[in-house]
């Protein structure tokens, strides 16, 4: 079987990723019915810190639609994923214990960066094509929007507006359900 495609399209280029149903099944089909229900259309990417990840969507967009948790499939949550963390994969944020975010992604910009986040966050994809894309996005200008917390890196917010403007998915005749979700968010 052929792994899905999705193409992340910005203003300004396409960011092609793999998926890896084998690592993290339940949060590919997350991600999957995310972009069918059109989630991540027309949103305004809110966090790069350079070297560390690009995340696409962050807080959930103030989209109560998009705010809902699934089971880690990471290995602090005991769930064995086998994607090893390096520049340019993909994953889903999270508590880095327990639970991934639906909606939340992030693509992992250094091997460094993934040492980091191995074992604490459910990775599910790998950048293919159109890295030029996310190398230009890490280079946007930012400004600190809120103070460093809870062991988190930095967030940084592009000072010049910069979206993702849709997710198309190719699943080459595969059907892949709606996701296992834990509990929405209030």
């Amino acid at each position: 079987m052929k792994h899905p495609i999705a193409k992340i399209h910005t203003a300004k280029g396409v960011i092609t990723v793999e998926l890896y149903p084998e690592y993290a099944p339940n949060t590919v089909n997350s991600f999957l019915w995310a972009a069918r229900e059109k989630m991540y259309e027309h949103r305004l990417i809110k966090r790069i810190v350079p070297g560390f990840v690009l995340q696409p969507s962050y807080c959930f967009f103030d989209d109560k639609r998009c705010d809902f948790m699934l089971e880690g499939e990471f290995a602090a949550n005991g769930v064995e994923n086998g994607l090893k963390f390096e520049k340019g994969v993909v994953a889903m944020a999270g508590d880095g214990a327990k639970e991934a975010h639906g909606c939340e992604f992030f693509i992992t910009l250094s091997d460094e960066a993934g040492e980091r986040l191995q074992g604490k966050y459910a990775a599910f994809g790998k950048v293919i094509g159109g890295y030029e894309e996310v190398e230009r996005l890490e280079q946007v200008e930012t400004q600190e929007v809120f103070p460093e917390g809870m062991g988190a890196a930095k967030v940084h917010q592009p000072l010049q507006d910069e979206y993702m403007e849709k997710v198309e998915v190719e699943t080459f005749g595969a059907d892949y359900p709606q996701p296992q979700i834990k509990y929405w968010c209030k």
